[in-house]
């Protein structure tokens, strides 16, 4: 008895695990990953948490905490609805060129990175 008692525990424990599995792969998508590793590393030190930074010496923490999250919710929510409002205005073939241009930045920018190194690197020797 104990043998069968124990074997439905397993049973639901392992339908428990393949409902949770769905809500896990809904809450950590990739595209929710993508999204907060882009916002995170992209406000990492630039100048709005550089002021961040400031208010927090002067001002109460929480009042700071609340004003960020608020202010870069309105700004994400604002980024998210004016693209899909502008994604449903341009056409396919419009996405395409700006993709390519979006490329074309992207390796420039990494020559740029790319040669300051080389040029830092052989200055040093």
């Amino acid at each position: 008895m104990g043998l069968f008692s124990h074997s439905s525990w397993v049973h639901d424990d392992d339908e428990l695990k393949k409902k949770r599995r769905p809500l896990l792969s809904q809450l950590f998508s990739p595209i929710l990953l993508k999204a907060f590793s882009i916002t995170f590393f992209g406000e990492w030190g630039d100048k709005s948490q550089l002021a961040t930074i400031g208010f927090a010496t002067d001002e109460n923490p929480f009042g700071v905490i609340l004003g960020g999250i608020l202010g870069q919710a309105l700004c994400t929510t604002a980024a998210v609805f004016g693209g899909k409002i502008l994604a449903s205005q341009i056409s396919e073939k419009i996405m395409d060129v700006f993709t390519i241009l979006m490329q074309v930045a992207l390796s420039g920018g990494v020559l740029f990175i790319v040669f300051g190194i080389q040029y830092f690197l052989s200055t040093v020797e």
